[in-house]
C-alpha cells in the first residue's frame, strides 16, 4: 500500500529513515529513571484533537495510485479448487456404476443423508462470490485526494459498495492470528426438524390472559400460529388451505386435550406418532402420580393424595420444588430444604417436618398409611434436623426447638406424667439415644441464660429436659453435670423478678418438678441439687394468700417446693431446713389447718414432707450429715397434733390426703417406738384414741370400705385390662391404713392379740389379698409385648401384700403353716425397693421351720439336719443378694435404712424387672428362689458371701444342700395344703434346681477314693430330690395328668442363673459330659438327662445324646413311669425327621443298647418313619416312601429278632398314648398297609417279616 493510502481518518505518514532509540536514562544506581505520567497517551491525543479546529480543515482530494504488484489475485486463489474438481471428475468417469454406488453409500454413512445439500450450498456460495465483478483499481480511480491546508495530510479511503475489501494490514496491537484474519462467522440454515416445541409452565391463575378477537375478512390473509414450523404440514394441507375438522365423526373433544391438539394442529400425524409424545406429558404425569409411592405434603404437614397433587394450582406455593406437575414436597425435599442457607425457607421446612412428626407420633390419632413402619426412622431424621438448627436465632431457632419438642416430648403424651420409673423401654427405636447430649445440653443452658427465645420455646426446652431426665438415671446425671445448666434454669424459671413486674415472666412450678425428677434419679443428683433448694425458700417465706403471685400459682409453687424437699429427704438430705426455717413452716402449718387452704395438693405435699422428716429424725445417724434433724425437735414442734388436727377437715373424697395422713401418723408412731419411753406407749394410746371411732364408723371407715369395693370390683374379673392407676390409688390407701394399724401395736407383741388397736375388715382384707396374690395381672405385666410402666402401679400392690403379711403374722387364727404359705405366695410379687420386707419375711420363714413345726405335722426329717443347725446356716445365703445389690431403690415407705443406702428412688424399666432374667436386681424373685444357695456354691470363686459370714458359721457343702432342699420340700407341701399350687415351683424349675446339685462336681478334681464325698451321692440329698421330682413323673398321674403341659422351657428358667450370654445347650453338654465321667450310671443323674431330649426342644439336644454320646445310652435304664414329663407324648410327637438322629435310634434299637423308656422312644420314631399308618400327613408321599423302604431294609438286615418284632408290631395313636406292652399288642386293618410296604422292599424282606405279621 502506498504512503498516500487512506484508512478511515488516520493519515499514514511517509516512511523515513529510522530514528535510533534514545538510550535509557539511568540513575546513580544503574537502573532507568522512573517516568511518571498523569495522563494516558490516548487522553492526550483526544485532548489535542479537541484543541485543533477540525471544522477549518478542508480535505484535499488526490488520485489513488495503482495497487502494488504483490497484491494477491482472487482468481489465482481458486486454482487449487479447480484442479481438485477436475481430478475428481476424471476419477468418477473411470469408475463403474457399482463403484459409484458404493462410494455414495460410504459417503452417506460417513457424513449423513444431508451431505449433498451441504455441498450444494457451499458450491452455490462460491459461484455467487466469483460472479461478482472485481474492476481494476485504475478504472475505479478518481481524484478524491482531499488537500488539507495544514501540514498534516490525511488520506480518506473511498467507501465504494461494489469494491471488495482487501485484507487489512497486520497491526502490532492486534491479538487475532493472521491465519484467521479472513474467516467469517456463519450460521447454519434451520430446517423444520431442527425446531423443537416445549410445553410452557402453567400460567398463574392470578394473571389474566389477554384475549384477542378472532380474525375477520377485513384483516386480510391470516395464518394460524399452529401451522408454523411443523414438518410436513404445508405439504399435507389441502389445496383450499383449510385445516381438517378437529371434531370429525361428530365426536366432541375438550379443548386442550392431547387428542384435540393432534387433530387440530397435526391432522396428518397418527395417534401413536412418537414425535407427538410431548402432548401427552400432562396426562402421563397425572397417571404416574396416581401410582407413585412417593408421598407429598403441603405446608401444613398434611399428605397430598397423588391424584390430587397433579391438579392443584401453582399459586399455592407447592410447585417451586416439586418435580413435573405434582404439587407438594416429598420427605426428601423437606429434609434437603431444612438445611437451606435461606433461614426463612429452612424455618418453613422445619415447621412442616414438625407437623408431620405430630401426625405420626404415638399420641396422634391420624394415620398415614404410607408411613407405617417408618415412624422410627423419620423420628430420628426429623429430630436430627431440629438439633442441627437449635442454635440459630429468630424464627429458625424457634421452629427447631418446636421440632425437638414434638419428637421428644409430644411423641408420646402418655409419658408426660409418669414418674417413678426409667423410661428406657419406650426408646427402643434409638431416637433419644441418638441425641448428642454434649451438644444439646449446653445449647439449652445457653438459651436459658440469654432468654432470646420466647417463653413458649423456653418452656418447650424445659419439657425436653424433663423428658430426658425421665429416660434414665444416667441421662439425668448428665443433665445435672452440665455446666451452668441448673443455675441458668433457676434464673430463667424460678428466680424471676420479685415482686413480679408487668412484663416479667412468672415462676414456673414445672421447673421445680423437673428438679424433683432429677433428684429422684440418683443420690449424686440430689447432693448436687442441695444448693438449688435454698433458692426455693422464697416461696416458703410468704403464704399463698399474701404472695404477689396469683393464689393458684403461689399454692402450686409451695406444693412443688415441698415435693422437692421430700425427694431430698428420701436420701437423708436437707432435713436441717425444718429447723432453720421453723418460723415460716409454722405459719404454713397454721395456713394448711385453716379454712383458707382449699388445696388438696398442698395438704398432700405438706403431709408427705412431714413423714419424710420424721423418718430422718428416727435415727439421726442415717442422715447426711449426721444429726441433721433430731427427734426431740419433731416432738417440740408438735407435728403429731397438727396431723391429727388435719383429719377433722378431710372428707371421704380425699383418698390421697387420707393416705398421706395415715402414713405420716404411722411414721410418727414408728419413731416414737424407738425414741420415746416405753416404746412410745403414750403416743400410741393418743393416736388410737383419736382414730378408733373413725375407723369403726366414721370417715376413715367409709374410705376403707370404698377402697375395698374398688379393688374387689377388679379382682373377680380375672382380666388384665384394668385401670391400674385407680387400682394403685386404692391399694395405697388400704396399705397405709394397715401400716397405721401395725404401728399402734405394743412393741412387745410378737404374735397374737387380745384386741386390735382399731377395727379393720380383717376377713375381707384377707380374702382380697389372697385373690390379689393369685391374680393373672402379675404374669401379664411381665409378658406385655409393648413397653409399659405398669410396674409403677404394681409397686403399690406389692406394698399392700407386704403390709398384709406383717398384719397376718399377728392376727389370731393364723397358723405357722398358713403364714408360710402366704409368705411364699407373696415373696415372688415383691418389687425392687421392697428388699427390707423380703429380708424380714425370709428370716421369719426360716425361723418357723424347726423340729417342733415338722413334728406337729408328722413330716419326717432326718435328725442330721437339726444336729448341724443347717437352716440357720442357709439363711445368710437366702438374703445375701437382697443386701449387697449395687443398685438400691428407695423403699415405698421410707425407712432409716433406705434413706442411708438407697441410690435412686426410681424403678428400673420393666424389661429389667423380669423374674427370669439375670439383671443384677434381687427382686422380683422367681419361684425357685429357695435354690439360690446352690448358685453361690456353684460360683464360690466369684462371690464374696463366704467372706461376709460370721466367724461362728460352720457348715459343709452337703449341709447347705440338705437345708436348701428341706425348705423347698416344705414350701411345696404348705402351698399345696392351702390351695396355692399355682405358686409351687414348676417342673422345669425343679429339674434345673436338681441339675445344679450334680453340677457342683463340674470342674472338680475327681478321684475314685473321694467319690463318696460327692454331694449328689448323699442319701438325704438324693431322697429330697426324688421327693421334689415325684409329682412331675409320668407315673404320678394323680397329681400330674397326662394332658398337663408346661409352657416354660428349661432354657428360659436357666437364664436367671446362666445369664443371656451362656446358652442352656452349653450347660447341657457339660451336664452330659459330667454324667459320662463320674455318674457310674447314677439313676437320678440319668433321669435328669431326659427332659431336654423331648420333642419340645431343638434337635441339637437329641443329636448330642443319641449320636455324639451314643455310648451312654446303654447306661440309662430309666423306666417309663419314672420319666419327668407332663406326658409321654412330649417325647413321641411330632415324629423325628432328622436323618442323623433316626440313625442313632436305629443303632440303639438294632444293637440292643437302648432299654426302658429310651427303647420305646427309638422304636416309636423308627416305626413312624416306616409304616404308612403312622406317618405324618404333611410329608410328601414319594419322599416318605423312599425313606421307609431304606429304613425297613436296614432294620431287616441289622436288627435282632426282638428289635425287629417291636418295630413291626408297634402301634400308637395321637389321641391317647398307648404304653408298653399295649402298644405292641394292637390289631387292625392297618397291618395290610405294612405288608404291602414289605412286599415293595423285596421278597426276601417279606419272607422274613411274614411270620411277625402273622402274630399281629
Amino acid at each position: 500500500m502506498s504512503n498516500s493510502a487512506l484508512i478511515g481518518s488516520v493519515i499514514e505518514r511517509k516512511a523515513g529513515p529510522s530514528v535510533p532509540p534514545k538510550p535509557n536514562q539511568t540513575g546513580a544506581t544503574g537502573f532507568p529513571s522512573a517516568r511518571h505520567r498523569s495522563q494516558s497517551a490516548f487522553s492526550k491525543a483526544r485532548g489535542e484533537a479537541k484543541k485543533s479546529n477540525r471544522a477549518q480543515q478542508v480535505p484535499v482530494v488526490e488520485s489513488l495510485p495503482p495497487p502494488p504488484k504483490g497484491l494477491p489475485n482472487l482468481e489465482d486463489a481458486d486454482d487449487w479448487r479447480r484442479q481438485a474438481e477436475e481430478e475428481n471428475q476424471r476419477r468418477v468417469a473411470c469408475m463403474s456404476h457399482e463403484e459409484r454406488e458404493q462410494e455414495k453409500r460410504e459417503i452417506l454413512e460417513r457424513f449423513g443423508p444431508n451431505i449433498a445439500d451441504v455441498l450444494r450450498k457451499a458450491r452455490e456460495a462460491r459461484e455467487a462470490k466469483t460472479k461478482e465483478t472485481v474492476p481494476s483499481l485504475d478504472g475505479l480511480s478518481i481524484d478524491t485526494t482531499l488537500k488539507s491546508p495544514t501540514a498534516d495530510k490525511r488520506v480518506i479511503k473511498s467507501a465504494m459498495a461494489s469494491r471488495p475489501s482487501s485484507p487489512p494490514p497486520e497491526s502490532a496491537t492486534s491479538t487475532r492470528p493472521s491465519s484467521r484474519a479472513d474467516r467469517r462467522l456463519r450460521f447454519a440454515e434451520l430446517t423444520p426438524q431442527d425446531v423443537h416445541v416445549y410445553e410452557s409452565a402453567p400460567p398463574s391463575p392470578r394473571k389474566k390472559a389477554l384475549a384477542l378477537p378472532p380474525p375477520t375478512p377485513d384483516d386480510g390473509p391470516t395464518t394460524s400460529l399452529g401451522t408454523y414450523g411443523v414438518s410436513g404440514f404445508l405439504a399435507s394441507t389441502p389445496a383450499n388451505g383449510e385445516v381438517p375438522n378437529a371434531s370429525e365423526n361428530g365426536e366432541h373433544l375438550e379443548e386442550g386435550t392431547p387428542e384435540y391438539i393432534r387433530r387440530h394442529f397435526f391432522p396428518s400425524a397418527s395417534a401413536n406418532d412418537p414425535a407427538l409424545a410431548w402432548i401427552n406429558t400432562g396426562k402421563s404425569d397425572a397417571n404416574e402420580g396416581s401410582s407413585n409411592s412417593t408421598l407429598r405434603f403441603d405446608l401444613s404437614g398434611a399428605p397430598i393424595p397423588p391424584e390430587v397433587s397433579s391438579t392443584l394450582p401453582t399459586h399455592l406455593g407447592l410447585h417451586h420444588h416439586a418435580e413435573g406437575s405434582h404439587a407438594g414436597y416429598t420427605l426428601d425435599d423437606l429434609f434437603l430444604l431444612s438445611r437451606s442457607t435461606v433461614p426463612g425457607q429452612r424455618a418453613s421446612m422445619l415447621d412442616v417436618l414438625g407437623r408431620i412428626a405430630r401426625r405420626i407420633g404415638k399420641s396422634s390419632r391420624d394415620v398415614i398409611e404410607q408411613l407405617k413402619g417408618q415412624e422410627t426412622i423419620l423420628r430420628k431424621r426429623i429430630l436430627a434436623a431440629g438439633v442441627e438448627a437449635m442454635g440459630e436465632r429468630g424464627t429458625l431457632g424457634i421452629r427447631a426447638v418446636e421440632v425437638m419438642w414434638v419428637c421428644i416430648v409430644a411423641w408420646d403424651d402418655n409419658l408426660a406424667g409418669v414418674e417413678g420409673a426409667e423410661l428406657k423401654d419406650f426408646s427402643e427405636d434409638g431416637a433419644l439415644a441418638s441425641i448428642p447430649l454434649d451438644f444439646v445440653l449446653p445449647q439449652i443452658s445457653n438459651a436459658f441464660a440469654v432468654e432470646a427465645l420466647p417463653q413458649e420455646s423456653l418452656i418447650q426446652l424445659l419439657a425436653i429436659i424433663h423428658r430426658l431426665a425421665l429416660e434414665s438415671n444416667e441421662v439425668a446425671e448428665t443433665i445435672v453435670g452440665t455446666k451452668n445448666l441448673i443455675s441458668n434454669l433457676l434464673h430463667a424459671f424460678i428466680l424471676t423478678p420479685y415482686p413480679p413486674e408487668a412484663d416479667s415472666p412468672l415462676p414456673k412450678p414445672f421447673a421445680i418438678q423437673v428438679l424433683t425428677t432429677l433428684a429422684n434419679a440418683s443420690r449424686s443428683n440430689a447432693s448436687s441439687l442441695r444448693g438449688s433448694a435454698d433458692a426455693l425458700l422464697r416461696f416458703i417465706l410468704t403464704l399463698p394468700p399474701l404472695s404477689p403471685y396469683p393464689l393458684p400459682l403461689a399454692t402450686s409453687l409451695l406444693a412443688s417446693t415441698f415435693q422437692f424437699y421430700t425427694a431430698l429427704a428420701s436420701y437423708g438430705l436437707y432435713a436441717q431446713t425444718a429447723g432453720t426455717a421453723h418460723e415460716p413452716f409454722h405459719r404454713i402449718r397454721q395456713y394448711v389447718l385453716s379454712d383458707q387452704c382449699q388445696s388438696v395438693q398442698l395438704k398432700d405435699a405438706w403431709l408427705g414432707l412431714l413423714e419424710s422428716w420424721m423418718v430422718c429424725a428416727r435415727d439421726p445417724h442415717m442422715t447426711t450429715p449426721d444429726h441433721d434433724i433430731l427427734w426431740s425437735q419433731v416432738v417440740a414442734w408438735g407435728w403429731a397434733e397438727d396431723i391429727l388436727a388435719l383429719r377433722q377437715r378431710l372428707t371421704s373424697e380425699h383418698t390421697n390426703v387420707w393416705t398421706s395422713q395415715w402414713r405420716s401418723l404411722a411414721a410418727w408412731l414408728e419413731g416414737a417406738s424407738v425414741n420415746s419411753v416405753k416404746g412410745g406407749e403414750s403416743e400410741k394410746n393418743t393416736i388410737i384414741s383419736a382414730v378408733r371411732d373413725g375407723f369403726a364408723n366414721g370417715v376413715e371407715h367409709t374410705v376403707i370400705e370404698e377402697c375395698m369395693r374398688a379393688i374387689g370390683r377388679v379382682l373377680p374379673t380375672r382380666s388384665t385390662q384394668v385401670d391400674m392407676k385407680a387400682l394403685a390409688t386404692h391399694a395405697k390407701a388400704l396399705s397405709a391404713a394397715i401400716r397405721l394399724w401395725l404401728s399402734c401395736l405394743p412393741s412387745s407383741s410378737q404374735q397374737g392379740l387380745n384386741a386390735p388397736p382399731f377395727s379393720l375388715p380383717f376377713p375381707q382384707i384377707t380374702a382380697l389379698c389372697g385373690r390379689l396374690a393369685s391374680h393373672p395381672i402379675w404374669g401379664s405385666a411381665y409378658s406385655q409385648a409393648e413397653p409399659s410402666t405398669v410396674h409403677v402401679h404394681l409397686r403399690a400392690l406389692s406394698c399392700l401384700l407386704a403390709a398384709y403379711l406383717d398384719m397376718s403374722r399377728v392376727l389370731p387364727g393364723t397358723t405357722d403353716d398358713l403364714w408360710i404359705a402366704q409368705a411364699l405366695s407373696i415373696l415372688p410379687h415383691l418389687l425392687p425397693g421392697d428388699e427390707e420386707s423380703a429380708i424380714k419375711t425370709i428370716c421369719s420363714l426360716v425361723g418357723l421351720v424347726n423340729p417342733s413345726f415338722m413334728a406337729s405335722r408328722s413330716w419326717l426329717v432326718p435328725p442330721a439336719i437339726w444336729d448341724k443347725n443347717a437352716l440357720e446356716a442357709v439363711a445368710p445365703f437366702l438374703t445375701y443378694s437382697l443386701q449387697k445389690s449395687d443398685t438400691r431403690i428407695g423403699a415405698t415407705w421410707m425407712t432409716p435404712q433406705s434413706i442411708k443406702t438407697s441410690t435412686t428412688q426410681r424403678l428400673p424399666p420393666l424389661s429389667a424387672c423380669q423374674p427370669n432374667t439375670r439383671n443384677g436386681l434381687p427382686l422380683p424373685m422367681g419361684r425357685d428362689w429357695l435354690f439360690s444357695p446352690l448358685d453361690y456354691l456353684l460360683r464360690s470363686g466369684e462371690t464374696d458371701i463366704f467372706k461376709s459370714l460370721p466367724s461362728s458359721w460352720d457348715a459343709s457343702e452337703v449341709d447347705l444342700v440338705r437345708a436348701t432342699f428341706l425348705l423347698a420340700r416344705v414350701a411345696r407341701q404348705v402351698l399345696t395344703m392351702h390351695g396355692l399350687g399355682a405358686m409351687v415351683m414348676t417342673r422345669e424349675e425343679t429339674v434345673f434346681g436338681c441339675m445344679k446339685v450334680f453340677m457342683l462336681e463340674h470342674g472338680q478334681q475327681q478321684e475314685s477314693e473321694t467319690s463318696a464325698e460327692e454331694v449328689f451321692r448323699d442319701a438325704i440329698v438324693g431322697d429330697f430330690m426324688k421327693d421334689l421330682l415325684a409329682p412331675f413323673t409320668i407315673g404320678s398321674s394323680s397329681t400330674n395328668p397326662e394332658s398337663t403341659e408346661s409352657t416354660v422351657l428349661l432354657d428360659v428358667v436357666a437364664t436367671r442363673f446362666l445369664g443371656p450370654s451362656t446358652p442352656f445347650y452349653q450347660y447341657y453338654t457339660d451336664f452330659v459330659g459330667l454324667y459320662d465321667s463320674i455318674s457310674f450310671s447314677h439313676p437320678l443323674f440319668a433321669r435328669l438327662l431326659l427332659p431336654p431330649i423331648s420333642m419340645r426342644y431343638p434337635s441339637d439336644f437329641r443329636k448330642y445324646l443319641w449320636v455324639d454320646y451314643a455310648h451312654v445310652i446303654r447306661t440309662i435304664k430309666t423306666p417309663v413311669e419314672d420319666v419327668v414329663a407332663g406326658s409321654i407324648a412330649e417325647y413321641l410327637w411330632p415324629v423325628e425327621t432328622n436323618a442323623e438322629i433316626i440313625t442313632g435310634y436305629l443303632r440303639a434299637t438294632t444293637k440292643g443298647h437302648a432299654d426302658g423308656f429310651l427303647r420305646l422312644v427309638a422304636v416309636h420314631h423308627i416305626a413312624c418313619n416306616i409304616w404308612p399308618d403312622l406317618r405324618s400327613a404333611d410329608e410328601r408321599e414319594d419322599v416318605a416312601e423312599e425313606r421307609a423302604v431304606k429304613l425297613l431294609q436296614a432294620v431287616d438286615n441289622q436288627g435282632q429278632l426282638e428289635g425287629v418284632r417291636e418295630i413291626v408290631t408297634y402301634r400308637q395313636t395321637r389321641d391317647k398314648t398307648l404304653m408298653p406292652p399295649a402298644c405292641f399288642e394292637q390289631k387292625g386293618d392297618w397291618i395290610d398297609g405294612r405288608k404291602a410296604l414289605a412286599v415293595r422292599c423285596g421278597h426276601g424282606v417279606m419272607n422274613r417279616l411274614e411270620k411277625l405279621f402273622s402274630h399281629v
